[in-house]
Order: C-alpha cells, then structure tokens, then sequence
C-alpha cells in the first residue's frame, strides 16, 4: 500500500515540477520584455541629456535576464568589430519579436539623437506591447501549466496502481 501511495506521490511530484518549468518560461519572457522595455527607457533618457554612446549605455545595463544580457554582449562586439549588422541570439523569443528585437539592437547609434528618440519610442510601444502580452500569458497559462501538470502527474500515478 505504502509503495502505491509513494508512486503517486512521484508521479505527481513530476507532473509539478513539469508544471513549473513551462511556467518559469512564461516568466522568463516577461521578465525579458519587463528588462527590455527598462532598457529602452534608459537609452531614451541617455539620448535627452548625456548623449552617451549606445554601447557605453548598454555596458553599463543591468539585467537579471539571461538572454537579454548576452543579446547586449552581442552588440558590444559587434560595436567593436564594425561589422554590418549584429548577430543577436533568438533563445526563447518567437519570431515576430526576434525581428523586432533584431531590428531594435541593429538600429542602435545608426541615426542622430531626435530621429534615435523617435525609433526608441516606437521601440518602447511595441515593446511594452509585448510586455503587456506576456504578462497576461504569464499569469493566465503559467499558473495553468502547474495545476495540469499536478493532475496529469497524479492521473499517471493512478493508472501505475
């Protein structure tokens, strides 16, 4: 009896650990976009009165992302190598916002600072758009994820019996 009841127990154990790992990767895209959309704001202000460079900005950039992190790692070197256009890594990012992002990180000290304003506002809409989308997806199918993940693991654990 006991045996049956640990095999249940880890199989549902499983199924919620399956459940928040999908739900750390809804987070982790929210918190990609959140960190995103800080960093345009940070250019944005940057531009309106230090005028610092794009790369001195993005070198100074603190980010708890990952992704975003090596994305800004991408761009320095390719700030440093002149090259034509960065290679930015996709990770997680679907590809409708990969474009974006690429587009974004291309664009960056290309033009001078009213008409770079103006880009990194568009930026910052469609960014705080994906944000907002994010997080709605986060809080809706995150939470979601974790309870079938604990059903389906207990419904397994009750067809081991």
């Amino acid at each position: 009896m006991s045996v049956k009841l640990l095999i249940v127990f880890v199989c549902a154990a499983v199924g919620t650990c399956c459940g928040f790992f999908i739900m750390r990767n809804y987070r982790r895209s929210c918190e990609y976009y959140k960190d995103l959309c800080d960093l345009v704001g940070e250019l944005r202000r940057n531009i309106s009165y230090r005028r610092d460079s794009a790369a001195t900005v993005l070198s100074r950039f603190k980010t708890d992302s990952s992704l975003l992190n090596r994305n800004i790692g991408e761009y320095l070197t390719f700030a440093r190598s002149k090259s034509d256009a960065p290679d930015i890594s996709k990770g997680f990012l679907p590809a409708d916002a990969f474009g974006d992002i690429n587009a974004f990180f291309t664009s960056l000290g290309k033009n001078d600072g009213n008409s770079q304003l103006d880009e990194l506002e568009m930026y910052d809409k469609k960014f705080t758009m994906l944000c907002e989308k994010a997080t709605v997806k986060s809080s809706k199918y995150g939470t979601l994820a974790v309870k079938l993940g604990f059903l389906f693991g207990l419904a397994v654990g009750v067809l081991f019996l």
